[in-house]
């Protein structure tokens, strides 16, 4: 089960969950007005400055969070000092909080699966807020992710970073793949959730992103924190 996290929880109490399941969700964290804000924002970011990829539109920001103006409901959004607090306290860093914002409007359905459509963990270890703006089901591209892989998925991704001839393009890092014999140890579940939904984890647990099925589509945005 993906836990979600509780009325009242504490910085420990999300580092804790992080430690041990490598992730949890906060349903209904984006409401209403700026719910719909947010959404028109990212669209049109993606619409406008995005690229195209095989599954629809993509945009990326590797500039960081300053880049947005304090109106801009993206900056709102992650310009939270909780999020900044945890990400400097679990990841012992207090530089690289939303270094990277990604987006990613899908809606074509017959491209095959993306490299992020196998179950795998990041080659550099981040801490991700993903928030979904749309409502996310199996059918439209929910994410999947593997409750209790992040201590294994940290010892792989160590072991390629201490043997891999260029560690960015060579660890080995897709589980149905690269390590056949671990992946019935570590079933994915699917996050199944409305829109506003955020979702934290750390990305040495095991993971992937859906696939939209016909007709369907889904927006999402994330900020990547190192």
């Amino acid at each position: 089960m993906i836990k979600s996290l509780k009325e009242g929880a504490t910085i420990q109490d999300m580092i804790d969950l992080l430690k041990t399941d490598g992730v949890f969700k906060v349903e209904n964290y984006v409401q209403g007005d700026l719910l719909e804000k947010l959404y028109v924002n990212v669209l049109n970011l993606c619409q406008t400055e995005g690229g195209h990829y095989e599954f629809g539109r993509n945009y990326a920001n590797n500039k960081g969070l300053n880049i947005y103006p304090p109106s801009s409901p993206i900056y709102q959004i992650y310009n939270e000092d909780w999020m900044k607090y945890l990400h400097s306290t679990y990841m012992g860093n207090t530089g690289g909080y939303c270094s990277e914002v990604f987006a990613t409007y899908d809606f074509k359905t017959d491209k095959g699966l993306a490299n992020n459509g196998w179950l795998h963990f990041d080659r550099q270890n981040r801490l991700k807020f993903f928030i979904y703006l749309t409502d996310i089901d199996v059918s439209n591209g929910a994410f999947w992710c593997c409750p209790g892989s992040r201590p294994k998925g940290k010892q792989l991704r160590e072991q390629g970073w201490a043997t891999a001839p260029n560690p960015h393009q060579d660890i080995p890092n897709k589980i149905e793949l690269d390590f056949k014999e671990i992946i019935e140890e570590y079933p994915p579940l699917p996050v199944v959730a409305p829109a506003g939904t955020l979702i934290v984890f750390d990305t040495d647990t095991f993971h992937k992103g859906g696939k939209c099925e016909e007709n369907n589509s889904r927006l999402i945005v994330r900020a990547h924190c190192k």
